[in-house]
């Protein structure tokens, strides 16, 4: 009897692709990238070679981004 992992998951369906994940902020997936690699933007999970991003981080993320005035930005 072989058993084989299901094809698909709760978790797996809700992950966030770059190029979605782009055009929701309104920026460029090259930007995502550059983000990635100097960890200013939202946490991410690899899927083999590709980045995913799991909803519940993009919100965090944003959430942490939230300013009061522009002053609190150069903290």
């Amino acid at each position: 009897m072989s058993t084989s992992a299901p094809t698909s998951t709760a978790l797996l369906d809700s992950l966030i692709t770059p190029a979605t994940l782009a055009a929701r902020l309104g920026t460029t997936e090259r930007s995502l990238s550059e983000w990635r690699i100097t960890g200013r933007g939202p946490k991410f999970i690899r899927v083999g070679r590709s980045p995913r991003y799991r909803p519940e981080a993009v919100d965090a993320w944003l959430l942490a981004q939230e300013h009061a005035s522009t002053s609190e930005e150069a903290a």
